[in-house]
């Protein structure tokens, strides 16, 4: 297979929460988002707009499982950041210090997250329920303190039946205009409107096997989660685990298998390549 690669850019309509940790009432975010949400994604967006039926003429009974297997199969994602006059902010390490692009992380913090807190009431005291007090970190829509519009960028990498379906801004609108990303969905958060789709190459990326290479050099920051083996390098680990959805009114229902990983930022000490994995993950390539 023959991959292609394009630069997708998103607006953030809504408050983003990209599920990652809980610490005492608050649930906090991740501050990119993972190949796997977007699968997900791109995935309920293609499902309901009846792809299934219009291009892969599926009987299945369930198109959720039958799309999510063809963009599981045809389409590979890079993570995405939050993007800055042009530029990805991603996670990398100066001077012993993380930084999201050009901002230190608590600047990142102070201009792009914010929180909200809910609880439920008893009714048979009109006052908050016991235990249900609960703080929601996210990214916001509008950046403090200019208030431009918070914009969400990355890569997306589409074989061949894929590029057919999706590989000009003109099939990418019809099909993929709006996506709807991470958690607190019922609240309307994650909405994302496309602003530009364009095709891209790097003389680092491998594109005509099987899935998508990365090649990188000594020094340079992991911009994905790496799985935890044949590789050097410095930086945190994390156990990798996610929700997998199998029929479409049973979203989350199955936890799928925890890898260890190295988390995004973490820096190499050797040069290495990478595989885009069907799951997301980084994959190092003897």
């Amino acid at each position: 297979m023959t991959w292609q690669a394009f630069r997708v850019t998103y607006k953030l309509h809504s408050p983003l929460h990209i599920g990652y940790h809980k610490v005492g009432n608050v649930q906090r975010t991740r501050y990119f988002i993972p190949a796997r949400n977007l699968w997900g994604a791109v995935t309920e967006a293609l499902t309901r707009r009846d792809f299934a039926t219009e291009v892969l003429h599926s009987q299945s009974p369930d198109a959720y499982k039958a799309v999510g297997d063809w963009v599981k199969t045809h389409c590979a994602f890079g993570y995405w950041f939050v993007e800055e006059n042009g530029v990805l902010l991603a996670p990398h390490y100066q001077n012993g210090q993380l930084y999201y692009g050009q901002y230190p992380v608590a600047d990142f913090e102070r201009r792009y997250l914010s929180a909200h807190v809910t609880t439920a009431l008893d009714p048979a005291t009109t006052s908050a329920q016991d235990g249900s007090l609960h703080e929601v970190e996210f990214i916001v829509p509008y950046a403090f303190p200019d208030g431009t519009r918070t914009l969400i960028g990355g890569y997306v990498f589409l074989g061949e039946d894929a590029r057919t379906q999706l590989g000009t801004e003109q099939a990418w609108l019809s099909w993929l205009k709006t996506l709807q990303v991470g958690g607190e969905r019922r609240y309307g958060f994650g909405q994302l409107r496309l602003l530009s789709f364009k095709e891209e190459f790097k003389p680092e990326w491998r594109l005509d096997i099987d899935r998508p290479q990365i090649s990188m050099k000594e020094g340079e920051p992991l911009k994905a989660h790496v799985l935890a083996k044949r590789i050097k390098v410095r930086g945190q680990i994390e156990p990798v685990v996610g929700r997998e959805t199998f029929v479409s009114n049973t979203f989350g229902s199955r936890l799928n298998e925890g890898v260890i990983c190295w988390a995004p930022g973490a820096v190499l000490e050797s040069p290495s390549v990478f595989e885009l994995s069907k799951s997301g993950i980084w994959i190092g390539i003897p």
